[in-house]
């Protein structure tokens, strides 16, 4: 606590700091209010103020500094002012000037000293309540903006969603960094190729270099305001790190972390749907492949069925012609013709099962176009 006394009379002023003494404050003793303006830049708490004072007056001054210490500081500021008058209309000058207290001399010698503690308590419990008054607005700035990078990680969520190759979502990874105000190089891995990406493109032989060595180092690794961070199938080196806010430098920290880890789950998604699509265009080509093959199959069928009926037919016709030279029986030739007839049935019936079997291996091949 830091007490100015400020007053023309030697004596008043020896009174005031023999009173105050145990109270253990540093008191500075001014002779006029000239000089005591002068040192405002010292910044009093508690300020004993003589009312009647040659050159500038004790409302004068006490105006002065209300005005000059502006409305924080002054507000905290506690103004005892100190006069031999005892009139309603000097109170009310020092009450408008700004004043927070009123003696009147000469003052019984413990009253100065309860009316400083007073004072010194009021000053105290300002510094607290304006203590806690920061620290919720610096609370509630820091939630507002936890939210709002929250936000920018939601985004890249939504755009990621949208993404169907390994560009696309380095594009929307740098997007992300850049509203961080971040600068970043990425890297994206599956079992066939790696991918590297800066926000210019294609990542220059240096910056591929730096990503491999980054990909070697542990989940989250941070050297000055470089970070760090691998995945399975991700690798993130992340500059301009807020080294000179560490609180944000922390929040950016997790953000990261979150967005790495969606990033990461996405492009595995999107290695699982390439795959997808690279068996089902394989499955529609072998379905295709298929259909050809039956319609051929048919088309053979459909010509050897010809075929075979019309060389039955032939054979049934020798055969007619052949039982005139061999001079068998009417039994006999039934016999021959009935014969030959169960044989060109039986083929008859392996062409039909054939043709069954065809049809079913139809209906497979529409199933997988499905």
């Amino acid at each position: 606590m830091r007490i100015f006394v400020v007053d023309d009379d030697p004596s008043a002023r020896m009174i005031a700091r023999f009173q105050i003494e145990p109270l253990a404050l540093e008191v500075r003793e001014f002779a006029d209010g000239a000089s005591c303006l002068a040192a405002l830049n010292a910044a009093p708490d508690i300020v004993i103020l003589d009312v009647e004072m040659p050159g500038i007056d004790g409302i004068s001054v006490c105006r002065a500094i209300r005005a000059e210490l502006g409305a924080e500081a002054g507000s905290a500021a506690q103004i005892i002012f100190t006069s031999a008058h005892d009139d309603l209309e000097t109170r009310l000058k020092a009450y408008d000037a700004g004043g927070n207290d009123y003696i009147v001399k000469p003052y019984d010698e413990e009253e100065l000293a309860r009316k400083v503690g007073v004072a010194s308590r009021a000053v105290q419990g300002a510094r607290a309540a304006n203590g806690q008054a920061q620290f919720a607005q610096q609370a509630a700035f820091t939630a507002m903006s936890s939210m709002a990078e929250m936000g920018v990680t939601q985004d890249f969520f939504r755009a990621s969603f949208n993404c169907r190759t390994a560009q696309e979502l380095s594009q929307a990874i740098c997007a992300a960094l850049g509203r961080y105000g971040l600068e970043g190089l990425i890297e994206l891995r599956d079992e066939e190729q790696q991918h590297d990406y800066s926000k210019h493109g294609a990542c220059s032989e240096l910056e591929t270099s730096l990503l491999r060595h980054a990909s070697g180092l542990e989940r989250i690794f941070q050297f000055r305001d470089r970070l760090a961070i691998n995945y399975p199938h991700l690798s993130l080196l992340i500059s301009k790190l807020p080294l000179d806010d560490p609180e944000h430098m922390g929040r950016l920290r997790d953000h990261l972390a979150v967005l790495a880890e969606g990033a990461e789950a996405r492009f595995v998604a999107m290695s699982h749907e390439s795959r997808r699509l690279v068996q089902a265009e394989k499955i529609m080509a072998a379905s295709e492949d298929l259909r050809a093959t039956l319609a051929e199959i048919a088309w053979h069928q459909e010509a050897h069925r010809a075929e075979v009926l019309c060389i039955a037919n032939d054979q049934m016709e020798l055969l007619t012609h052949a039982f005139v030279d061999l001079g068998l029986t009417a039994r006999q030739e039934e016999s021959l013709v009935a014969l030959s007839q169960r044989g060109i049935d039986r083929i008859a019936q392996l062409q039909d099962y054939s043709i069954a079997l065809s049809q079913r291996l139809q209906s497979v091949c529409d199933r997988l176009k499905g």
